[in-house]
C-alpha cells in the first residue's frame, strides 16, 4: 500500500486555504457591503474612496489563484495516490463554476459598473447592478462553503485512510 502522508498534507493544506478563503469572502461581505450597497449611488461613491488605498478585487483575486493552485495540486495529488478523489472532485465543481465562472462573467461585468463605469450609467441601470451584484455574491458565498466542505471531507478521507493503513 502507497503512503499517504503526501497527499494527505497536500489536501490538508488545500483544505486550509479553501476553508480561509471562505471566511474571507464571508467577512467581505458581511462587513463591507452593507455599507457598499447602503444608499447606491451615493455608498458607491464613499466606498470607492475608502476602498482607494486597497480594493477588495487586489486581495480576493490573487487568494483566488492561490487556492485554485492548491486546488490543482490537491486533484493531482487525489488522483495519483487514488484517496479522495470524490470529495476532491466536488470540491473543485463549485471553485470552478461559483466562485471563478460567476466571478468573471457575472460579478466582473457589473462591479465595472458600478465603480468603474457609474458616470456612463443611469440611476436605474446602477441600481440594478448593484442588486445583481449582490444576489451573485449570495451564490459566490455558497459556492465558497461547499469547496471549503468537500475540500476538509477530502482532507479528512485522506487520513482516515491513513489511520486505517496504520492500524492494519
Amino acid at each position: 500500500m502507497r503512503s499517504v502522508t503526501v497527499p494527505l498534507v497536500v489536501l490538508t493544506g488545500y483544505a486550509v486555504v479553501a476553508c480561509f478563503v471562505f471566511g474571507t469572502a464571508a467577512a467581505e461581505t458581511l462587513l463591507l457591503y452593507p455599507n457598499i450597497f447602503r444608499d447606491v449611488p451615493e455608498s458607491l461613491e464613499l466606498s470607492q474612496r475608502f476602498l482607494s488605498a486597497i480594493s477588495v478585487g487586489e486581495v480576493m483575486r490573487p487568494l483566488g489563484g492561490v487556492l485554485t493552485l492548491c486546488a490543482v495540486l490537491a486533484f493531482v495529488a487525489a488522483v495519483r495516490y487514488r484517496v479522495a478523489v470524490r470529495w476532491t472532485v466536488l470540491s473543485l465543481v463549485p471553485l470552478v463554476i461559483g466562485q471563478f465562472l460567476l466571478s468573471v462573467l457575472y460579478e466582473w461585468p457589473r462591479a465595472t459598473i458600478l465603480f468603474d463605469d457609474r458616470g456612463k450609467h443611469s440611476l436605474a441601470e446602477i441600481e440594478r447592478a448593484a442588486t445583481e451584484f449582490q444576489i451573485g455574491e449570495g451564490f459566490r458565498i455558497l459556492a465558497a462553503a461547499l469547496t471549503a466542505l468537500f475540500a476538509v471531507a477530502a482532507a479528512l478521507a485522506c487520513y482516515r485512510r491513513r489511520v486505517l493503513a496504520t492500524l492494519s
